[in-house]
C-alpha cells in the first residue's frame, strides 16, 4: 500500500473519529434535555381542553396547556409520568417512556360534578350550582415535593394562576389569577385561612442603610404547609362578593387539618431535607481582563508597554490564558517596592465558588384525637434554612391547634389557632446595592473572588479591588439584617342548627402580627456615607373581623332553594 492511500486512509479515519463524538455528543444532548409535545381534548367531544395542569409526578415543575389544548414539557433523560388534571375531569398519569408526542383524552368525571365545595364564609355548596371557576388542591400535593412557602407548592397545579417570588427561600411569593387587571396595585387575592382573611402584599421592604432593600417575606410565608388539609381557588369578583372590594382579584381559601369524627389517636412524625444546588448562572465574557484596550506582546507586533488592567476600565483589557503579565491589584513588590507583573489567568468560576448550596430541613409532629366530646388536632413544625448566599438564613417555628365540641345537638362550638415565630440572623439585600451576588458578578474574569475572602483590614479598613467597588464577602457578613416575626390568627366559630333548613354562624376571626427588624453595617460599604449605620425598626398589626351568618336551605324535590345573609364587622389598626 502506498504512501498516498495509507495517508487517505488515516485521514478518513481521523473524520470518522471526530463525527462519531459529534454524534454522541449530540445524543447525550438530546437525552439530556427531552421535550414532550402533545395536545388534550375530551374524549366526549373531542373540544381542545384549554388550562389543563400537566404536571411531572414528584415534581414541582409544570405546565398548563394553552387556548388550543396544546402543551410543551421538558423531561429530564425522557423517563417520568406525567399527570394531567382537569376541572370536572378524571386525572390521567401516563408514561413518557421516551416518547416525544403525547396526545391526551380525558373523560369527564362521574363524581366531579356533584362535589361540595366551601365557597365565601364557609358556605358548602355543590360545585354544579356555582356560576364561577372553582379549583380544589389537595393538601397531600403540597407536600409531595418539599417546599418552604404554600404558595410555591401550588406551581403548575392551578390553570390560570401566576407565581412569581422575589428571591430565594423566606421571600415574598406572589400569585395572580387570570392576568393582571390593575396597574396601581399588585393584583393579588384575597387569602382566607380559616375563615380569617389575610393580605398578602409585597411591601414587606425593609432595611437601614443606602440602597440595603432587604425582602422580610409576605403573610403567606408564615403559613406551614403541612398543616394545610386543602387549598380552594375562587376565581372571578364574583365568587368573592361576600369579602368585598379587597377580593376583586379572586379568593384563595385555605383550610387547615382537623381531627375526624369517631379517629383514635394518632400521633405521626415528618422530617424532609431539600437541597437547592445552584447549577445555571449568568453568562459573562471570561476571555478578557478588566481595562481600557487590549495587548499583544511585542514579539507579535504589538505593543512594548505592559498591559492596561485598571478595574475601571471596563472589560476591553488583553487577553487571559495567553501567558501574559500585568501589574495587578495584589501584585507582589520587590525590593524597591516597584509592583511586579503577574500573570494573567481567568477564573470563570467565581459566582460558583461563592454561592453555597442551600438546605432546607422541616420537621413536623401532630397529635390528633377524638373522643365522646371533643375532636383535636395539635402540631408543631420547626423549618431551618441556610440560603444560597454566604451567612443567610431563615427560620420558622409554627405551633397550631384545631379543636370542635357538640355542646348538644343543635350547638357546635369550634376553634382554629396558630402562632408562628418566624425570624433570620441575616436576609441579604436583593436589588442593587448592598447585594452581595452583584458585586460578586461584577468581579472581573482576572482576579480571583477567593482572595476576598478574609476581608478585614487593621483597623476599620476592608479589603477591596478599587475604590467604588464593594467586596461581595464584606455584603455577606459585615450587612446584617435581621428580623424577628410573630403572627397569631385563627378564630371561634359558634354553629347553631335551628332547623333542618335554617342555621346561624357567629365567628370571631383574629390575623395579628408583630416585627421587628434590625440591621447592623460595619464600615466598609462604598454607598454608604456614614461609614456604616444601626436602624432598628418595630410594626405592629391587628385585623378582627366579626361575622354573622344566616343560612335556609330547601330542597323541592326537583331543585334546590338556598339563601344566605351575612352581616360583618371589621376592624383594623397598624402602627410602625
Amino acid at each position: 500500500m502506498n504512501t498516498y492511500l495509507k495517508n487517505k486512509i488515516r485521514m478518513f479515519g481521523q473524520m470518522s473519529m471526530v463525527l462519531l463524538v459529534f454524534c454522541t455528543t449530540s445524543l447525550m444532548a438530546q437525552s439530556a434535555q427531552h421535550t414532550v409535545t402533545g395536545s388534550v381534548t375530551s374524549s366526549e367531544d373531542g373540544m381542545p381542553l384549554p388550562g389543563v395542569s400537566i404536571v411531572l409526578k414528584g415534581t414541582s415543575q409544570g405546565v398548563s396547556s394553552d387556548f388550543d389544548g396544546n402543551y410543551s414539557i421538558n423531561v429530564p433523560n425522557g423517563n417520568g409520568t406525567l399527570v394531567y388534571s382537569y376541572l370536572g375531569f378524571e386525572t390521567q398519569e401516563v408514561a413518557v417512556n421516551g416518547k416525544t408526542s403525547m396526545n391526551i383524552a380525558l373523560a369527564p368525571g362521574a363524581q366531579a360534578l356533584d362535589e361540595v365545595v366551601v365557597t365565601a364564609l364557609g358556605i358548602k355548596r355543590e360545585d354544579k350550582s356555582l356560576g364561577y371557576s372553582v379549583e380544589n388542591v389537595a393538601g397531600e400535593e403540597l407536600t409531595r415535593v418539599a417546599q418552604e412557602n404554600v404558595l410555591n407548592s401550588l406551581s403548575g397545579k392551578v390553570a390560570g394562576v401566576t407565581l412569581n417570588s422575589t428571591g430565594g427561600t423566606g421571600s415574598s411569593v406572589s400569585m395572580v389569577i387570570r392576568g393582571a387587571i390593575s396597574l396601581s396595585s399588585d393584583n393579588q387575592p384575597l387569602f382566607v385561612i380559616d375563615g380569617v382573611p389575610v393580605t398578602n402584599s409585597l411591601n414587606n421592604i425593609g432595611g437601614f442603610g443606602s440602597d440595603n432593600r432587604v425582602d422580610y417575606g409576605n403573610a403567606v410565608s408564615d403559613l406551614d404547609p403541612n398543616s394545610i388539609e386543602d387549598v380552594s381557588i375562587l376565581k372571578g369578583p364574583s365568587a368573592a362578593a361576600l369579602y368585598g372590594s379587597r377580593a376583586g382579584n379572586g379568593v384563595v381559601l385555605i383550610t387547615t387539618k382537623k381531627a375526624k369524627d369517631k379517629e383514635k389517636m394518632k400521633v405521626s412524625f415528618t422530617t424532609n431535607t431539600v437541597f437547592d444546588v445552584p447549577y445555571r448562572f449568568l453568562e459573562q465574557q471570561t476571555r478578557f481582563a478588566s481595562g481600557l484596550f487590549s495587548f499583544s506582546p511585542e514579539s507579535q507586533g504589538g505593543s512594548y508597554l505592559l498591559p492596561d488592567v485598571q478595574l475601571s476600565g471596563g472589560n476591553g483589557g488583553p487577553e487571559l490564558d495567553r501567558g501574559y503579565f500585568a501589574v495587578q491589584w495584589n501584585a507582589p513588590v520587590d525590593a524597591n517596592g516597584v509592583p511586579i507583573p503577574t500573570e494573567l489567568k481567568s477564573y470563570p468560576n467565581n459566582v460558583k465558588n461563592f454561592v453555597q448550596t442551600g438546605i432546607t430541613t422541616t420537621n413536623s409532629l401532630e397529635v390528633t384525637n377524638s373522643t365522646e366530646f371533643m375532636n383535636y388536632r395539635m402540631g408543631v413544625t420547626n423549618m431551618q434554612n441556610t440560603g444560597l448566599v454566604p451567612n443567610s438564613d431563615v427560620n420558622r417555628n409554627s405551633f397550631s391547634l384545631s379543636a370542635s365540641s357538640s355542646l348538644n345537638d343543635k350547638l357546635i362550638l369550634s376553634t382554629n389557632v396558630n402562632v408562628v415565630h418566624s425570624y433570620a440572623d441575616n436576609r441579604p439585600a436583593s436589588n442593587r446595592g448592598a447585594n452581595p451576588l452583584q458585586w460578586a458578578y461584577s468581579t472581573p474574569a482576572n482576579i480571583d473572588l477567593g482572595l476576598l475572602r478574609d476581608y478585614d483590614l487593621p483597623g476599620t479598613d476592608v479589603l477591596t479591588l478599587a475604590p467604588g467597588y464593594n467586596n461581595p464577602y464584606f455584603l455577606a457578613y459585615g450587612v446584617n439584617n435581621s428580623y424577628s416575626r410573630y403572627r397569631v390568627y385563627g378564630n371561634m366559630v359558634l354553629d347553631w342548627n335551628i332547623s333542618p333548613s335554617f342555621k346561624l354562624r357567629s365567628s370571631y376571626n383574629l390575623n395579628s402580627y408583630n416585627q421587628t427588624q434590625e440591621t447592623k453595617m460595619s464600615p466598609g460599604y462604598s454607598a454608604e456615607s456614614n461609614n456604616g449605620t444601626y436602624g432598628i425598626s418595630k410594626t405592629d398589626g391587628v385585623e378582627t373581623n366579626v361575622d354573622l351568618l344566616a343560612t335556609f336551605t330547601k330542597d323541592f324535590g326537583n331543585f334546590d332553594f338556598s339563601i344566605s345573609g351575612v352581616e360583618t364587622l371589621c376592624t383594623k389598626r397598624i402602627q410602625a
